[in-house]
């Protein structure tokens, strides 16, 4: 998985340890995305237009944090869910959970509204937790530790549990400059006859 520009990107995908060849919606099973950041970004996205309420004091994770409920609306909502060869954008509402002190996203959590009654899934949840990671010996980076996604069948019992870990992290990157040296003169025409 690699995040960049506010997308998520799917490479070298691997079942039971095996390098597969299709791309990840090719693949049957259970599968999600976003959890990593799309979603984040999109609650916060001015287009999408979050609704959200005012804030109240908690803690999460041991840290004095602010909890804010929000919504979107269907019309606004870039979130897919997939099911059966469906795709459906819902409506979804939730919680976010931010760190007092840093102003850093702790935890967030959404859920599918008002899915239509054709579609094969009634409920979809995501929960996703954020953490300070070390990258370097220097600077920490928050980036999402664990999330969890919930989805069940419509008119049933039967629901499905994805549980994902985000571990091994590497950054990627690069610096570079540029130097000038001094000008030279150019030579005289007679400089070069002597």
């Amino acid at each position: 998985l690699a995040f960049k520009d506010g997308k998520e990107a799917y490479t070298d995908v691997k079942i039971g340890n095996k390098a597969v060849s299709k791309d990840m919606q090719e693949i049957d099973g259970l599968r999600s995305t976003g959890e990593f950041g799309e979603i984040l970004a999109d609650i916060f996205d001015p287009w999408t237009a979050a609704a959200f309420g005012a804030p109240s004091r908690t803690s999460e994770r041991g840290r004095s944090a602010w909890k804010y409920k929000f919504e979107v609306p269907r019309e606004r909502s870039h979130w897919r869910v997939m099911d059966g060869g469906q795709l459906y954008y819902p409506a979804f509402r939730g919680t976010i959970w931010v760190d007092r002190e840093s102003s850093r996203v702790l935890r967030f959590e959404v859920e599918a509204r008002n899915i239509p009654p054709l579609f094969p899934l009634d409920q979809v949840e995501i929960a996703t937790d954020y953490d300070l990671v070390r990258l370097t010996a220097t600077q920490p980076y928050l980036l999402p530790t664990v999330a969890e996604v919930l989805s069940c069948q419509h008119s049933s019992s039967h629901c499905n549990r994805n549980r994902i870990e985000f571990r091994n992290y590497h950054r990627f990157g690069a610096e570079s400059g540029i130097t000038f040296g001094e000008k030279q003169q150019d030579e005289k025409p007679e400089d070069k006859q002597r």
